[in-house]
């Protein structure tokens, strides 16, 4: 029997882990969904280490925190990058086209992503992640995005249009700055994590398990999450 009432997105980094530590503690019936992002050529060495971090995460909190539903889907194509920007494939897009999928067939109204107000507030002023920062990465963290507004075309294919109820749902458009979107910056949320956690999430993108250099690696380092090794601290 099916009885999660939320969908989680999970990618195995700091946002999508704090929220569903939070949603265990709470003792939400959830359902986890996992994709395999391998939408690009140059996405497929990232996603091996990926599952890598997002199983034993899963792991983790299912025998500290409880057990949980759980599903997973895969989206793997030989694209290169020319013209990368002009197709439906980015992480979100992906991502809420699957878990609308992934609603409609266990009947869940709710779904979830990772994604809290202190990023927005920063993403207002139009500050740039780092000196490595991308027009790409920037287009697509534009404040607003990660909203039913902005993603809902996805959500309805992935429905096949038959539940318009399904929400997409966020820490930042939920709770507004309080309970669990109450943190001023990643590293408060970060700082909810136990030690065992921070040792296996992972968010970098590239191919390597921390390379220092991608927009995530460099922003963690200036918040003081990972030292220049990706050692946790």
């Amino acid at each position: 029997m099916n009885e999660a009432t939320e969908l989680l997105l999970f990618s195995g980094g700091i946002d999508s882990t704090v929220l569903l530590k939070h949603f265990l503690q709470e003792k939400k019936k959830v359902r986890v969904l996992y994709i395999e992002l391998g939408w690009a050529k140059r996405m497929h060495n990232r996603v091996r280490l990926q599952n890598i971090s997002a199983n034993n995460v899963l792991q983790y909190m299912k025998e500290k925190y409880g057990d949980f539903e759980y599903s997973q889907a895969t989206v793997m194509t030989t694209l290169d990058e020319k013209n990368e920007s002009t197709y439906f494939g980015t992480d979100n897009q992906w991502s809420v086209f699957y878990g609308a999928m992934f609603c409609q067939n266990y009947g869940i109204d709710r779904m979830w992503m990772g994604h809290y107000s202190f990023s927005d507030e920063l993403l207002k002023k139009n500050l740039k992640k780092h000196e490595h920062d991308t027009e790409a990465y920037r287009y697509y963290c534009r404040p607003g995005y990660y909203t039913k507004k902005k993603l809902g075309f996805y959500i309805d294919v992935g429905s096949r249009l038959q539940n318009p109820d399904i929400d997409l749902c966020t820490p930042a458009t939920v709770y507004k700055g309080k309970g669990i979107d109450r943190f001023k910056n990643k590293k408060e949320a970060w700082d909810t994590l136990e030690i065992d956690l921070k040792k296996i999430v992972r968010s970098c993108l590239s191919d390597k398990w921390h390379c220092n250099n991608c927009p995530k690696c460099n922003n963690h380092r200036n918040m003081k999450i990972y030292d220049e090794e990706g050692r946790p601290l």
